[in-house]
């Protein structure tokens, strides 16, 4: 009987915290509910309204678990309500206008809201575009970079923030001073070319070489001519026109074969610029193209002449005179002129270094219509087309 009383006692102890407690939750749901419409009045709709509604919706969660006994929970709840009403209030306040005029129907009543500064420095969080961190008016509320060395590049992205950028316009915006902007050992100040590196024999500035004959302008006498060091940058000449340079030909002024370009004596053919002129003419059998015997030490000759000089390069040219047709002729100079170009080669001329040509009558260098200037049309000639 004793047990049953305890037991009984128990249970309306536990009964009578409980209505306390639940009580207690009561009274503090009504105290967020009042700070929930409080919210609403100060613009929380507009400036808070995810807030507003999370701060409802525990509100009621924490009502219903009350009714429901469920104390823990509805204290949780309630937590939470109170935090997000907090919040609506703080960020209502601040996107609050500055002022807000209430008509009246005799004269408008202006209710001055303060303004919000958080980081106390003056200006006020809607003006402030550092609103957590102090800075001057000046700067919009953000604090000043420092630049410990005054060159106008914050320390922050300064890559030497102790020495200042020496702004001449060469990576001016690292921060860092640049002596020697093109790196060639003589510092800005003592060099002519301070972006393009240079001996200190020329100021510092490049040495050029324009007409990339590997001689530089300042030792180049013809500076836009290429031409080899040892003719002093200029092209070499050759007067005498036999493909040996001036300065390399002991005979300058005369045609003449390697090494000394001095000319060299022959008895039957004499090298000029242009052709080997031979002293008698090709004898061929009458209106045929056989060489005759008594013209090889001619031809001889003008093998030697080939020899002497390894590039010179021979174009075999043949004429006849009027008599008979002309197609017959041109294919008789032509067959005439193979055959002379056939004798040479056999005495060890290559042919890559021969043409043979036939002009037939076309090419006169007399009248035809005596002997003599007939003799003297009938021709074999060797032309140079080449010294190297």
């Amino acid at each position: 009987m004793t047990g049953r009383r305890g037991l009984l006692a128990a249970l309306l102890v536990a009964l009578a915290v409980a209505c306390a407690s639940s009580g207690k939750l009561r009274e503090n749901t009504q105290v967020v509910r009042a700070d929930i419409e409080k919210a609403k009045k100060s613009g929380a709709l507009r400036c808070a309204p995810r807030e507003l509604a999370l701060a409802e919706a525990n509100v009621s969660f924490s009502e219903a678990e009350v009714a429901e006994g469920y104390g823990g929970r509805a204290e949780e709840h309630l937590a939470a309500a109170e935090k997000s009403v907090k919040n609506a209030l703080r960020l209502a306040t601040a996107c609050t206008p500055t002022q807000v005029v209430i008509a009246k129907k005799v004269e408008p009543k202006v209710v001055r809201i303060e303004k919000v500064d958080r980081d106390g420095d003056g200006v006020p969080d809607l003006d402030d575009l550092c609103p957590d961190e102090p800075g001057p008016a000046e700067n919009h509320g953000c604090p000043v970079a420092k630049d410990t060395d005054g060159d106008g590049i914050p320390d922050d992205i300064d890559r030497c923030p102790l020495d200042p950028e020496d702004k001449d316009g060469f990576q001016d915006e690292d921060g860092c001073p640049d002596p020697d902007n093109d790196g060639d050992g003589i510092v800005d100040r003592a060099d002519a070319c301070p972006n393009d590196p240079g001996p200190l024999e020329n100021r510092g500035c490049p040495i050029l070489d324009r007409d990339g004959d590997g001689v530089p302008d300042n030792e180049d006498k013809c500076p836009d001519q290429p031409g080899p060091k040892e003719n002093g940058g200029c092209p070499d000449a050759d007067r005498d026109g036999d493909g040996i340079v001036d300065r390399l030909d002991k005979c300058p002024d005369q045609f003449g074969p390697p090494p000394d370009g001095c000319p060299k004596q022959y008895t039957l053919v004499e090298v000029k610029k242009e052709k080997i002129e031979i002293r008698q003419q090709v004898h061929f059998a009458t209106a045929k193209f056989k060489v005759l015997p008594d013209s090889f030490p001619l031809l001889n000759q003008v093998a030697q002449v080939l020899r002497d000089f390894p590039k010179m390069r021979v174009s075999i040219e043949g004429h006849t005179d009027n008599v008979g047709g002309e197609s017959a002729n041109m294919r008789l100079s032509q067959r005439r002129a193979e055959a002379v170009r056939d004798y040479l080669v056999s005495k060890g001329v290559s042919p890559s270094r021969l043409e043979a040509v036939g002009y037939g009558p076309t090419k006169p260098l007399a009248s035809n219509k005596t002997a003599k200037g007939k003799a003297k049309n009938r021709r074999t000639e060797f032309r140079i087309t080449a010294l190297e």
